[in-house]
């Protein structure tokens, strides 16, 4: 794996992987409170305002990432549509949009990062390759499976818990890289 030339972007790539994976880590404690998970400015104000700050903060930290790690064009075009509808969705949600709405679009964009997470990893070596592929076949999976099924959600939980994990190795090999 190789980081792109050097730029602001590649300079504060690692900060912002690692930063990537505790704020993904915390949205993934959300998923186990329904009130807090489907929280709506209807419903509980504080709650999806802190939800949506949150989601939209775990977004805009990956795009630094998506600039430094290699990947092909089209991948991280993917990525960069990703993160912004993503972010749109979780938005979306808290401004009351019905989840027959927003969640077909963000189950859409999921298939994206997947995408660019599988290119990304693809380049890489050892654990980071192999979690990273982990992670986009599986969210795949779930973003194919969970119009269907509300038991979907069982097969999102190894790459809602991976998913930290692969950032926080996209970090380490970012530093590592910026020091050789």
């Amino acid at each position: 794996m190789s980081l792109r030339r050097s730029s602001p972007y590649t300079r504060i790539a690692p900060a912002a992987a690692y930063t990537a994976a505790v704020l993904f880590a915390l949205h993934l404690a959300t998923y186990f409170v329904a009130s807090v998970r489907d929280a709506t400015l209807s419903t509980a104000a504080s709650s999806a305002i802190a939800l949506a700050a949150l989601a939209v903060a775990q977004h805009l930290v990956v795009f630094p990432v998506v600039a430094a790690l290699s990947a092909p064009t089209w991948a991280k075009v993917a990525a960069y549509v990703w993160l912004v509808v993503d972010a749109t969705t979780d938005l979306m949600q808290l401004g009351d949009t019905p989840k027959s709405v927003y969640l077909p679009i963000r189950l859409a964009v999921n298939v994206l990062a997947a995408l660019w997470i599988a290119s990304a990893s693809w380049r890489m070596r050892g654990a980071s390759r192999v979690i990273g592929l982990f992670v986009a076949v599986d969210t795949t999976l779930y973003s194919a499976l969970a119009p269907f099924s509300s038991l979907a959600f069982v097969v999102t939980l190894p790459s809602l818990v991976l998913l930290p994990v692969w950032f926080w190795l996209v970090g380490r090999l970012l530093s590592r890289q910026q020091t050789t």
